[in-house]
């Protein structure tokens, strides 16, 4: 009987599928997959979901396992299909202010090539040269800067999924004003591939700011910052960022 890799490998190539020795790379939960693979192209992720849909193999998506332990554990482990393939910027235009990229692409490497521009994407991560596009918005991962900016499905204006069945889908567009049916790209955002698997996202940008000043400051008990922190969002000006750090955090090495 021809197992899962021998399967996957015969349909994608064998550069797209892990050898048996880096399955607990991408082990779920301690228990290692049957197969992990990192399709380079849309069709090829469609083609991994038909043939799991066939045979009844459950598959989690992977960006940069930054937010794995998010959410239910996976009741079955069949294949890990990593995303770090699909990583290229598809389209940006500066002038109307919108990006699209591949779901693999990480934060930093997206970033950087707005930035050419005078550009980025307001969202944040704690890694931002591990965490990808794709794994962001379906952790709904949007960092502190959502006091001023907003989450990532502000910025989120089209979506191309792959759903389990294999059949892709998209929802929203390229351009800001859209008004064709539903905005299920914001449905499928913190879905944590429950729903699909993400493959391309469509987004506003902003220019960068001309100067960004941070302002740190001490208390001593929680309530006295978290005092001050509440002053702070009753006047008039917005901060990006406004955080309330335990003295502990700080000085941990």
């Amino acid at each position: 009987m021809t197992s899962l890799p021998d399967i996957l490998t015969s349909s994608l190539g064998r550069e797209a599928v892990a050898p048996p020795e880096r399955l607990m790379e991408h082990s779920i939960d301690g228990v290692p997959p049957e197969a992990v693979v990192f399709p380079a192209k849309v069709e090829d992720v469609s083609e991994v979901l038909s043939l799991a849909s066939r045979e009844k193999k459950a598959v989690t998506p992977w960006g940069g396992g930054t937010q794995m332990a998010l959410g239910n554990t996976p009741s079955r482990v069949g294949i890990v299909l990593g995303t770090s393939r699909l990583n290229r910027v598809l389209l940006h235009e500066p002038a109307d202010l919108v990006t699209s990229t591949e779901a693999g692409i990480t934060l930093k490497a997206l970033q950087d090539e707005l930035a050419k521009d005078g550009q980025f994407l307001p969202l944040e991560a704690p890694l931002p040269d591990s965490a990808t596009i794709g794994g962001m918005l379906a952790a709904n991962a949007s960092g502190p800067s959502r006091l001023a900016y907003g989450t990532a499905r502000d910025w989120l204006i089209g979506i191309k999924v792959v759903q389990p069945n294999g059949v892709i889908t998209k929802s929203g567009g390229r351009v800001v004003k859209n008004v064709a049916g539903y905005d299920l790209h914001r449905l499928y955002t913190g879905s944590l591939g429950t729903l699909g698997l993400i493959v391309e996202a469509n987004f506003k940008v902003a220019p960068l700011p001309p100067d960004k000043r941070t302002q740190i400051a001490t208390y001593r008990s929680l309530s006295d910052a978290t005092d001050s922190a509440y002053g702070l969002l009753r006047r008039s000006f917005i901060p990006q960022a406004l955080l309330v750090i335990n003295r502990a955090v700080v000085d941990r090495p």
